[in-house]
């Protein structure tokens, strides 16, 4: 079987859960593509007009086919259809190159699916769209605002020629069901996945006085970090100077939050990393006591299984896709905009901390998100759309 995935974004420019996901799709004994087309910024035409040359190459065992678009400022929506337009153009050149695949793998039909759809009708090459945008959790204004219902006739075409749509969690299934209604017999959740050989459990022992928290996301309003330290701050109180939190990422909030860590007089407790590599996010879950995000709107959270395969017990909130990743044993879901309920979740889990076993949370995890789990459910579902095809 060979396999064509093109990701709506890819690294280095986000989209690390699609690559992983491809590299564990290989690992099932079948061949696979990638074909991306990088949005380059207006600031870096030199380099696009020199260095912009689509280009074939190994990436981490899979065979990715790399072009680039300039992106022009403050215009959006003509951007995703130049970008639509120039992906299918990108396609042709690698299908008279390399054939045509069994079947496409679309992440995302912001924009992926729209050109997955083109495809199909020239070539009748069938393909899925893996959905994982948080925009379509549609529970807030920040989340309509994210999709305008300018985008629904390309969104409900690509979605009404899917042959199968999967969705990283049931929070996204409503809306995308409304939009394009004859798909609710053609519709699952494949869950996000997790590397269990990145992210283990500490084989440290250590006797502390004090309790570590650890957040990461970008420093953007939807992650909800302003909720966060309002929490945090009536944890100190309660605990004085004996428990720290530990904030990774970057984002146009960062100043902002900085500021209000201030006002709160959390300096001395709460630490911002900036952006993370892959191994400080690693040894970040390491020394952390427990894991907690506070999101205003989320389609899964791929950070919560990471948390949960490094064995940490998880405090989130009720915003959209993240239900069915907790349960009793693993930590506790509040719900949003309410830093009262996420402070006494956090009391709750450090105060009982020793009470949560983190081999089951740890494995649990594995059962349901580990990398070979998820693939395995992949290629199942692209082996029936090929066999009702033939």
């Amino acid at each position: 079987m060979k396999i064509l995935v093109i990701p709506s974004w890819y690294p280095p420019n986000g989209g690390r859960f699609f690559e992983e996901l491809s590299i564990a799709l290989l690992s099932q004994e079948v061949s696979v593509d990638v074909l991306v087309n990088e949005p380059v910024s207006i600031k870096k035409l030199f380099s696009f007009l020199f260095f912009s040359k689509p280009k074939f190459q190994k990436e981490n065992g899979i065979n990715v086919y790399r072009a680039k678009i300039l992106n022009i400022p403050r215009l959006t929506f003509l951007n995703n259809k130049r970008w639509i337009k120039k992906t299918y153009k990108h396609y042709l050149l690698y299908s008279k190159q390399y054939g045509h695949p069994d079947i496409v793998q679309a992440h995302s039909c912001i924009w992926a699916g729209a050109v997955a759809q083109k495809i199909k009708a020239a070539f009748s090459v069938p393909y899925v769209i893996s959905e994982h945008r948080s925009r379509f959790i549609f529970n807030s204004t920040e989340a309509k605002k994210l999709l305008p219902e300018k985008f629904y006739p390309i969104i409900k075409k690509s979605l009404f020629y899917a042959n199968f749509i999967t969705v990283v969690s049931d929070g996204l299934i409503p809306k995308i069901t409304d939009i394009e209604p004859s798909i609710k017999n053609r519709i699952t959740n494949i869950p996000n996945t997790v590397d269990k050989k990145d992210f283990t459990l500490s084989n440290a022992v250590i006797e502390k006085s004090s309790f570590t928290w650890f957040s990461l996301g970008n420093l953007e309003y939807v992650k909800g970090f302003d909720i966060l330290l309002n929490a945090f701050s009536l944890l100190l109180t309660q605990y004085k100077k004996n428990v720290f939190l530990i904030i990774g990422g970057k984002g146009s909030e960062k100043k902002n939050l900085i500021a209000l860590s201030k006002k709160l007089n959390l300096s001395k407790n709460v630490s911002f990393k900036g952006k993370l590599s892959r191994a400080e996010v690693i040894n970040e879950m390491k020394q952390a006591d427990a894991f907690v995000l506070s999101s205003r709107f989320e389609a899964f959270g791929v950070v919560y299984i990471e948390a949960l395969a490094s064995g940490l017990p998880i405090v989130g909130t009720n915003a959209g896709g993240q239900q069915s990743i907790f349960s009793e044993s693993n930590g506790i879901l509040v719900n949003s905009e309410s830093p009262k309920e996420l402070f006494l979740a956090m009391k709750t889990i450090q105060e009982n901390n020793s009470d949560y076993n983190k081999q089951k949370i740890r494995q649990d995890a594995l059962i349901k998100y580990e990398k070979s789990v998820v693939a395995k459910k992949y290629i199942s579902l692209f082996k029936s759309i090929l066999n009702d095809k033939n």
